[in-house]
């Protein structure tokens, strides 16, 4: 499966990542070392990983409003996760965790 993943380079600060993948927006809370609470990239369950906050969403706009359709969010816990887009996820989760744990060497 391939995705076309693009990381918004506004304001991106503090681990704090947004972006978008296909046709979904995304953001993101990602340390430098793993972490406890954070979403294991292998197996997409609660446990050493490096982003510990993900939020995958759709924005549609109405008349009035926005309307946010939410399909993965992660607070040290899933508690939404939408599993027809896992695939998706798992990509987005390794991509992330792959991309923040590069090391300059000089």
């Amino acid at each position: 499966m391939s995705l076309n993943i693009r990381v918004c380079s506004s304001k991106n600060r503090y681990g704090y990542i947004r972006g978008e993948i296909d046709n979904f927006y995304w953001y993101a809370l990602v340390h430098r070392d793993e972490v406890e609470f954070g979403i294991n990239p292998n197996s997409l369950t609660a446990g050493n990983g490096r982003v510990s906050r993900l939020c995958v969403y759709k924005d549609i706009p109405m008349y009035n409003y926005t309307k946010r359709l939410i399909y993965a969010n992660y607070k040290r816990q899933w508690e939404v996760f939408n599993s027809s887009h896992e695939e998706m996820i798992r990509i987005l989760v390794e991509y992330l965790d792959r991309r923040y744990s590069i090391k300059v060497v000089k």
